[in-house]
C-alpha cells in the first residue's frame, strides 16, 4: 500500500470521480481509495457515484447529518476506483466505544443467576477501562445496508477482501488514532471472518413485509389468526383515550426538551448506543425534510405522553426514534399502539416494507415483523487484542433470548 498525491482528470473526461489534487491510497490490487474525512469535503464526489434510490445514501441526507453535528462522531467517505471496475463508495464514521456511557443494560442481565452481582461488578470494571476509537463502515444511526453506494460488480468474497484491505489502509492515515474497525450491516455474508473480523452479538433487523392486498388497517387485522386479532383489538381498545396527531415544526420546537428526555429514557434501556441524539435532532429533520419525515405526538387529553417518528424512504417506511412515559405503557398499551399506528401509516403510504429496526424483538414479531439477520463485524487493529473481541463483546452485551411470534394465518 502506498499513499501519494494525484491530479485526476474530471469526471466528464474519465471514469475517475475526482478532479482535484488529493491524497490517494493505492492498494496492491490496483484499487485506489480517495478518502474524505468530512461530509462537506466529499459530498460532491459522492453524488457522482452511480445513483441510489436509498435516501440515506443521498447527499441531502448527509447535509442533514452535517448540520446535526453528532457529538463524538466524525463522518466521511471513501471512494474506491479501479481501471477495470465501476467506482463505489463507503460511508465512514468514527466514534468512541465507551461502554460505561453507551451500554444501558449492564446491570439488567440476569443470565448469570446467583453470580449476577459478581458478573455486574466485572462488567462495571471492564466498562470503566475500555476506551476505544472505532472506524465504522456503515451508518450508526440506522439499521440496514446504508453504507455502500455504487455498482462495484464484485463477488461478495471479493468485496469483503477489498473492504478489509482498504479499511486497514484508511485507518492508518485517518487523522485520529483508530483502535478498531467495525463493518456494519453490509451485504458480506460470513466472508469478513476470513479477514480476522469477529461477529458482534447484535439483534436482527425486524421487518414487516406488507401484503399488496392490504389497502386499509382492517385488511391487516383480517390477515391475522383469531388469537392475534383479538389481542390487537384489545390493545386498540386500551388506547381509545390516546390522542395521536402529527406535530408541526413549531410544536416540535416547543416540546424539544421534553421529547429529548423521553427519547433518552428509552435509549438507556437498549443494549448499546454508539450515538446519543442531540436535543435539536428532530427539529432539524422537520426543517429540512418535512415531506420525508413525520413526528406524531401522543396525548391523554392535553398531557403529552410520547412521540414516534418515521422516514419515508421510497417503498420503505423506516420507523425511526421514539420516546414515551413508561407509566402509560401498561395501562394504555402505548408502545404496542405506536407499532400498530406505524403499520397503518405504512399501508396508507403504499409501502412494501416497514423497517422496525433492532430491539424489542418479540413485541415487533407479534405485529407481524420477521427477523432478518444483519451482521456487524469487529476487528481490533492490535494482533494480541483481536482474539479478545468476541469474548469481551459476549460478556458485556449477550444477546437476549426471545420467542418469535407468528400472528398471520398460515
Amino acid at each position: 500500500m502506498r499513499k501519494h498525491k494525484a491530479a485526476l482528470p474530471s469526471v466528464s473526461n474519465s471514469s475517475s470521480l475526482l478532479n482535484n489534487s488529493l491524497d490517494i491510497i493505492t492498494l496492491p490490487s490496483g484499487w485506489q481509495i480517495n478518502t474524505f474525512t468530512s461530509l462537506t469535503e466529499g459530498k460532491t464526489y459522492w453524488e457522482q457515484l452511480s445513483g441510489s434510490d436509498d435516501f440515506f445514501l443521498s447527499g441531502d441526507f448527509f447535509s442533514l447529518i452535517d448540520d446535526i453535528d453528532l457529538k463524538g462522531v466524525a463522518t466521511g467517505f471513501a471512494i474506491f476506483e479501479h481501471p477495470n471496475h465501476d467506482s463505489f463508495g463507503l460511508v465512514l464514521q468514527t466514534f468512541s466505544f465507551n461502554p460505561e456511557e453507551q451500554m444501558g443494560k449492564l446491570d439488567q442481565n440476569d443470565q448469570y443467576g446467583r453470580f449476577q452481582r459478581l458478573a455486574k461488578q466485572a462488567k462495571d470494571i471492564l466498562a470503566k477501562i475500555l476506551r476505544f476509537r472505532i472506524l465504522s463502515i456503515g451508518q450508526l444511526l440506522l439499521t440496514g445496508n446504508h453504507g455502500l453506494r455504487g455498482n462495484y460488480k464484485l463477488s461478495t468474497n471479493e468485496l469483503a477482501a477489498l473492504i478489509s484491505e482498504g479499511c486497514e489502509a484508511i485507518a492508518r492515515i485517518w487523522p485520529e488514532r483508530i483502535h478498531g474497525i467495525m463493518i456494519k450491516d453490509l451485504p458480506l455474508d460470513q466472508h469478513p471472518r476470513a479477514h480476522a473480523y469477529h461477529p458482534l452479538p447484535v439483534q436482527p433487523n425486524m421487518v414487516l413485509h406488507l401484503d399488496p392486498s392490504w389497502s386499509k388497517f382492517t385488511d391487516y387485522l383480517d390477515a391475522m389468526s383469531s388469537k392475534y386479532r383479538v389481542r390487537a383489538r384489545r390493545a386498540r381498545k386500551k388506547g381509545d383515550e390516546l390522542i395521536r396527531r402529527e406535530l408541526s415544526l413549531d410544536e416540535t420546537k416547543e416540546r424539544q426538551a421534553e421529547m429529548h428526555r423521553m427519547y433518552c429514557i428509552i435509549a438507556e434501556q437498549s443494549d448499546f448506543n454508539a450515538v446519543v441524539l442531540p436535543a435539536h435532532y428532530f427539529t432539524n429533520w422537520q426543517e429540512q425534510f418535512p415531506g420525508k419525515f413525520k413526528i406524531w405526538g401522543y396525548f391523554l387529553e392535553e398531557e403529552f405522553i410520547g412521540f414516534s417518528t418515521a422516514v419515508y424512504n421510497g417503498k420503505e417506511l423506516e420507523a425511526h426514534f421514539l420516546g414515551f412515559e413508561a407509566d402509560y405503557n401498561r395501562s394504555h398499551q402505548l408502545y404496542l399502539n405506536m407499532l400498530y399506528d406505524l403499520v397503518q401509516e405504512a399501508i396508507i403510504a403504499g409501502s412494501k416494507e416497514l423497517i422496525f429496526s433492532r430491539t424489542a424483538l418479540e413485541i415487533k414479531s407479534s405485529v407481524g415483523a420477521v427477523a432478518e439477520d444483519l451482521y456487524c463485524w469487529m476487528r481490533a487493529r492490535y494482533t494480541l487484542v483481536n482474539p479478545l473481541v468476541p469474548i469481551v463483546a459476549k460478556f458485556i452485551a449477550p444477546l437476549p433470548e426471545w420467542e418469535p411470534r407468528h400472528p398471520f394465518k398460515d
